[in-house]
């Protein structure tokens, strides 16, 4: 509905004013009629809405049109006409008058309303993606729990309906070592006697790690219990080190030493494209299981490193409505761009979550192996995690804590002409400090700040580091 013309517009003012009872600030007042012309806003405001309640549709644009003349970005005047051309099946005009009202909007409760009627509208024109941002905006202004609850099934069910999934990742973490450098200069192995010294780039380099992880996919197939996917992903980690730090290079001869050289961010970029097809099967209430073939690509300082091929098995089972386990197993192989070099990686994982009075919390349990003609590069590894997330929050902030402890052991690697005993060893222990601040968010992705530590002790000290970074990023409050 567009509003009405100034002629009839006139006329539906002037028969109102007639009839339009106030009431006073006390509620024994009597009703009283006074011009149009002396109606304040709030009290023209107040006539819309229950001539709109009452299904006076034509009063009801009346008064919303005499309300935007006095003020063309009163957000009650554009949730009117919202309102009224979705009753009509208007659904372009309903949709522009919403955003009107949103963005307009002076509160939380009529940027609910108005996000409301925007995705209906953007619903009626299967327009999914624009639905399910409107979904995640009541779910951000939400009046409270329970309208917050219907807003996240709303986007849930919006989700399910999209042919087209899209998800976008963005980090940035400070930290004292973005190298994986060691903490001492003097690189010992137990069990040796003999120490190395280690170069510059090996040490711990402090500076500012950015990264970017884009998946896209569209659904080709779809059933009752099943659907399959085709997708495409990127990732790419850059790295800006702290004060251009440099490291001189190796020098065999007897003359003079050679001028250091600047250590390169780009030498420490990480880039990956692939492709994956996946495919997710229901077998039963609370049961779902997927399959995922992917082709790929890595490259590491500017250069191709490996193409990849995996296939990934994975699956969840509610066990009671507030415990779930899900599994999974994976087999990679990566055949290496510019060395005649094959490496096979498997991986078995399983998690169980929970949700308890107060909090949810999830255990997680890793173990990962690598095949390789390079004795320095196998390994096998086995990582424990848990993790809390507390109802409670202190004052306007979310918590969520992490830790986890891994080993990973390369059975055959050498240093020179030593080997340790049993193979080099890396012990981790991590720990994660999550801060969140949901009120502060758009559309429901809040802003989140983590301290995060690890520390590994290694028996070829050149691997024992320390670290220490914060990382900044946005995560969705649900």
């Amino acid at each position: 509905m567009s509003p009405p013309e100034p002629g009839r517009s006139r006329r539906l003012l002037a028969a109102l004013a007639l009839g339009l009872a106030l009431a006073g600030p006390a509620m024994a007042e009597a009703p009283r009629t006074i011009p149009m012309a002396e109606a304040s806003a709030e009290q023209l405001g107040a006539a819309a809405v229950r001539a709109l309640a009452s299904g006076q549709n034509p009063e009801a644009a009346a008064l919303a049109a005499e309300l935007l003349r006095r003020d063309p970005k009163t957000p009650l005047g554009h949730y009117i006409f919202a309102r009224l051309a979705l009753a009509e099946g208007n659904t372009a005009t309903a949709r522009k008058a919403a955003r009107r009202s949103f963005f307009a909007a002076q509160s939380p409760r009529q940027h609910y309303e108005a996000a409301r009627i925007a995705g209906q509208a953007a619903l009626a024109e299967r327009r999914f993606s624009a639905a399910a941002f409107w979904a995640r905006q009541t779910v951000q202004y939400a009046p409270d729990a329970s309208a917050r609850a219907v807003g996240v099934q709303d986007f849930r069910r919006l989700a399910a309906l999209n042919p087209l999934a899209f998800s976008l990742k963005l980090g940035l973490r400070p930290s004292n070592n973005v190298n994986g450098g060691a903490d001492d200069r003097l690189n010992v192995i137990d069990g040796f006697d003999t120490v190395g010294v280690l170069s510059d780039d090996a040490m711990a380099l402090g500076g500012v790690v950015g990264t970017a992880d884009v998946t896209a996919s569209l659904r080709i197939t779809q059933d009752a219990r099943s659907q399959t996917r085709l997708g495409l992903s990127g990732y790419s980690r850059l790295v800006d080190f702290y004060g251009r730090p440099t490291a001189t290079p190796l020098s065999w001869g007897s003359g003079p030493p050679p001028a250091p050289v600047e250590i390169r961010n780009a030498d420490y970029s990480t880039a990956s494209l692939s492709t994956h097809l996946q495919h997710s099967r229901s077998f039963g209430p609370g049961f779902v299981g997927m399959a995922q073939i992917e082709a790929g690509r890595l490259w590491q300082g500017g250069q191709p490193a490996y193409d990849w091929q995996g296939l990934e098995l994975s699956g969840s089972k509610s066990l009671t409505p507030k415990l779930q386990l899900s599994f999974g197993a994976a087999q990679e192989r990566r055949d290496w761009v510019e060395r005649a070099r094959i490496d096979r990686r498997q991986q078995l994982d399983f998690g169980l979550r929970g949700a308890a009075a107060k909090g949810s919390w999830g255990l997680g349990l890793s173990a990962s192996a690598l095949d390789s003609p390079s004795a320095q590069a196998r390994y096998w590894s086995v990582l424990a995690s848990a993790s809390f997330q507390p109802k409670a929050q202190l004052g306007p902030v979310a918590l969520s804590l992490a830790a986890g402890a891994s080993t990973t052991v390369y059975p055959d690697y050498m240093v020179f002409f030593m080997q340790p005993e049993g193979g080099r060893q890396d012990d981790a222990v991590f720990a994660e400090l999550g801060l969140t601040v949901p009120k502060l968010g758009i559309a429901a992705f809040a802003p989140e700040l983590k301290l995060q530590a690890v520390t590994v002790d290694s028996n070829v000290s050149r691997f024992s580091r320390t670290e220490f970074s914060v990382a900044v990023g946005w995560r969705s409050t649900f």
